[in-house]
């Protein structure tokens, strides 16, 4: 079984990863891998604790990908229950196998696409995308609340004299 902790840290975040390496007395910084931030919810009326799981930093290369964290800004530690960390193994799993089916070569494709109009990468974008049934160019396909207003913001709206 793999070292897998449950953290608070000191600023209320709350992940879930495992450790590699820990801290010693010449260096504050551990090693973690597949670190995820605990989003959690509770219902108080039915009595019910809601969970789930988001990457503790962005933009990382998936999970697979190494950490270090400073122990310095760990409040708690514990070892998780064991269906928080069935819950989380699955949740590493199935995010791995995304990152293999839309992994995209960024420092190979770069150059392609610096130069395309919009709709040359919109059809380039819907190669690697073509098991998403989500178009990214085409807001009505975010499926955005209708009350929640529009996201476009208008800079030099008509009429307006600067």
């Amino acid at each position: 079984m793999t070292d897998i902790k449950q953290f608070k840290l000191t600023n209320d975040d709350e992940i879930i990863c495992q450790v590699l390496q820990y801290d010693d007395p010449d260096n504050a910084a551990m090693v973690v891998r597949g670190a995820m931030k605990i989003i959690a919810a509770e219902d108080y009326s039915r009595g019910v604790r809601f969970y789930a799981f988001r990457p503790w930093m962005g933009f990382t290369d998936g999970p697979e990908e190494l950490h270090t964290l400073n122990a310095a800004h760990i409040i708690g530690e514990m070892n998780p229950s064991d269906s928080l960390v069935d819950n989380y193994l699955q949740t590493i799993a199935t995010v791995k196998e995304k990152f293999k089916k839309k992994d995209m070569p960024l420092d190979d494709i770069a150059h392609k696409v610096e130069n395309m109009e919009e709709d040359e990468f919109n059809e380039f974008l819907d190669k690697y995308l073509k098991d998403s049934k989500i178009d990214l160019f085409n807001p009505d396909d975010l499926n955005l609340d209708s009350d929640m207003g529009s996201n476009i913001i208008k800079f030099k709206p008509k009429g307006t004299m600067h």
